[in-house]
């Protein structure tokens, strides 16, 4: 072998810094690009811990198990606050129609004809028949409500009850005297008397027995 061919120490000293500089021996630039993330994750855990740190101090002279009790406790109080608020957020998010079906229906199993019977009567004892002839038209959209096992949407108006019925005229007959009675006796300026009162009571006795079933707080 030529001796020629040979390089110097010093070339070799200097290729072998070229190549420990390269890239494939940069053991912490993968690290690098991540950095930033994982400081920001230590700095919201750190957020996350004061309060608790606080709170760990604050009980200073409990004995140490029951310190820890009360922090773990709380933690895991605010662990299950944050996932309902979570899972709240989620379902409205995805099916608000549902969430508000299912809100009333709770608020409609939370009246009961019969009461509303009960407290139509007791306005007409009072006199006040207006109030007593739509809380009958209440009674009976509630009795068409659970007969049908379907609530109607919110802002349902009285006319569009009529037309749903429309097909079933003993129904739509009754629901018809209450809805024209409302108009011209509430929202209208006409006195309301108690043979108004009568006829929906009549009115309100026909629903019932077309949906087979009772009205027991009035003379229906």
């Amino acid at each position: 072998m030529d001796r020629n061919s040979i390089p110097s120490s010093q070339a070799l000293r200097d290729r072998a810094v070229e190549i420990v500089s390269g890239r494939d021996y940069q053991i912490d630039s993968g690290q690098s690009d991540n950095s930033w993330s994982l400081l920001l994750l230590m700095e919201v855990i750190r957020w996350i811990l004061i309060p608790f740190i606080w709170l760990f101090k604050l009980t200073e002279g409990l004995p140490d198990f029951l310190r820890w009790i009360i922090v773990l406790g709380l933690a895991a109080l605010l662990v299950l606050l944050i996932a309902h608020i979570v899972y709240s957020l989620v379902t409205a998010i995805r099916n608000p129609k549902r969430i508000a079906d299912q809100r009333l229906d709770q608020r409609n199993r939370r009246l009961d004809p019969l009461e509303v019977e009960r407290l139509a009567d007791d306005a007409a004892r009072r006199a006040d028949y207006v109030t007593a002839i739509r809380l009958l038209f209440r009674a009976s959209v509630l009795r068409l409500e659970r007969a049908e096992k379907k609530s109607n949407r919110p802002g349902t108006t009285n006319r569009e009850l009529l037309r749903r019925y429309q097909g079933r005229p003993s129904l739509n007959e009754s629901l018809r005297l209450f809805v024209e009675t409302i108009d011209r006796k509430w929202y209208g300026d006409e006195i309301c008397s108690e043979i108004d009162y009568a006829a929906c009571q009549r009115a309100y006795g026909e629903v019932c027995r077309a949906l087979g079933e009772r009205a027991h707080a009035v003379g229906a």
